[in-house]
């Protein structure tokens, strides 16, 4: 999703209207192969919605990397003028923006300062992709990264720490094997434990306020992922999250798994890893935010007189919708619109809201945020008393951000709120989920989401900032005027 947004943010508004309004959207089914290895593409794609498999033919078949909505293909061909570096094929049914190159070239000759912008756009976007492939390649930087001593008894810390927990891992395994399988509770608990501070460490050792630079924390990174990796590979929750099968590590499905909770995996240690990575602060905190959002959705109807209209932006499984629903003596105190761009998170919900009878309460809505907070594409709704997102601007930029919550005061009666969920810096698992887990979000303090505000059409400060229990998770809320 940030390759979309990270390339809109260089460029002004104007460019990214051309781009929006010039390329054609086009629908594909699954298996259509869109760049062939050693041709030229002819076009630009950008993932509307859906998801994009990408292959190598050395590599056989399956997919190295799925890209899901706000992913870009075909840039660095129109960057280099060389043929298409690998094979992409849609896994499944998908909606791409497709911008040719004779067109985004001619309009680069015909406007030099687009081109400017356009070129140093893609600069920074392959950059980018550079700097992570490096990373993940670990042993080609080992020597330039970790020269100095202070890096190298940092990794030798970190090792040991491994180490550890290896040796931890390897006796649970003996155990199990002389108790017909199953690893005892207290070797459990204790395993539990000293995941849960061995992840609290790697974020003080590797993390935003480690005192290495950027590159040698990325290198130390890469180190812990290939040790970590065959461990992780094990467990069902963790291993779907750095797979990222739906395009990105926090799909619907993912969430779903983390609001059940229950830990699986492969072998006799995979589910008691599972249960680690289940217990990790970052997915406690995505789970504790569903209650908060029912206290904040039952608030409203409680405040309306009449009955509440509720949007959900990006609504995964919206399980806090069938929470509220649950609770309420009379369905029809509340008609909810459930927001996605992903058509299977749409039929998730859709299915569980018809075996609950709520066809009539729940509306469902495929739209592509993206178009609606740049204008492109518009959305029909009565004025609501609430629009709420918990798990989407994380990946989006600032500059969306602002346009996001322009869009949103736009759907709102006046009293409405809004509410918009972030990961706060504080997370002690932020470093994990960076370099393990590839899980790469924005993390946003309170002044941040104050100056959010201001600068959108809501023109102030947050009203109030909320946090859920693990304090990982803070929620900025604000009324319309």
């Amino acid at each position: 999703m940030q390759e979309a947004l990270g390339l809109f943010s260089d460029l002004m508004d104007a460019d990214v209207e051309w781009i929006l309004a010039t390329g054609v959207e086009q629908q594909v089914i699954a298996n259509t192969t869109l760049t062939q290895e050693g041709r030229m593409p002819e076009a630009l794609y950008i993932v509307l919605e859906g998801l994009v498999g990408v292959h190598l033919n050395s590599l056989g078949q399956e997919p190295i990397r799925c890209l899901g909505p706000g992913e870009i293909l075909g840039e660095m061909s129109f960057v280099e003028g060389v043929p298409a570096a690998a094979t992409t094929r849609a896994v499944e049914n998908s909606l791409l923006l497709v911008l040719p190159h004779a067109t985004l070239d001619a309009k680069a000759k015909e406007n030099p300062a687009f081109g400017s912008r356009l070129f140093r756009a893609f600069a920074r976007s392959l950059s980018r992709r550079l700097r992570e492939a490096n990373a993940a390649l670990g042993p080609l930087t080992d020597a330039r990264n970790l020269a100095d001593a202070a890096a190298k008894d940092r990794w030798s810390a970190i090792d040991a720490e491994i180490s550890e927990f290896k040796k931890i891992l390897a006796d649970a395994d003996q155990s199990a094997l002389r108790n017909d399988g199953n690893i005892p509770a207290d070797v459990q608990a204790e395993i539990r434990r000293r995941f849960a501070s061995f992840v609290v460490s790697m974020n003080e050792r590797i993390g935003d306020n480690s005192p290495d630079p950027p590159e040698v924390r990325q290198e130390l990174g890469a180190r812990l992922r290939r040790e970590i990796l065959p461990y992780m590979m094990l467990t069902k929750n963790g291993e779907r999250w750095y797979s990222k099968p739906r395009g990105y590590a926090g799909d619907f499905l993912s969430i779903q798994w983390m609001y059940e909770g229950k830990p699986d995996g492969t072998g006799r240690l995979g589910p008691l890893l599972d249960r680690c990575f289940l217990d990790m602060h970052a997915a406690q905190a995505v789970c504790n935010r569903r209650g908060l959002l029912v206290e904040e959705i039952m608030k409203t109807l409680i405040e309306r007189d009449e009955p509440a209209h509720v949007l959900s932006m990006a609504c995964g499984p919206a399980r806090e919708l069938f929470d509220v629903f649950a609770k309420l003596p009379d369905p029809g105190q509340l008609t909810a619109t459930c927001l996605d761009i992903d058509l299977q998170a749409l039929a998730f919900v859709g299915d569980e809201r018809d075996r609950r009878k709520l066809k009539t309460r729940i509306r469902m809505e495929n739209a592509n945020l993206v178009y609606l907070a740049t204008g492109r594409q518009k959305l029909d709704l009565p004025p609501q008393d609430l629009a709420y997102s918990i798990g989407l601007i994380d990946y989006f930029n600032d500059t969306f951000v602002v346009k996001l919550l322009d869009f949103v005061y736009t759907k709102l009666r006046p009293g409405g709120r809004v509410i918009l969920g972030n990961f706060h810096p504080r997370n002690p698992t932020k470093a994990m989920m960076d370099y393990v887990l590839d899980w790469k979000l924005i993390h946003r303090t309170e002044g941040d989401m104050n100056r959010l505000f201001e600068a959108s059409k809501f023109g102030r400060a947050c009203n109030t900032i909320r946090y859920e229990a693990q304090q990982v998770n803070l929620f900025a809320i604000s009324a319309r005027a």
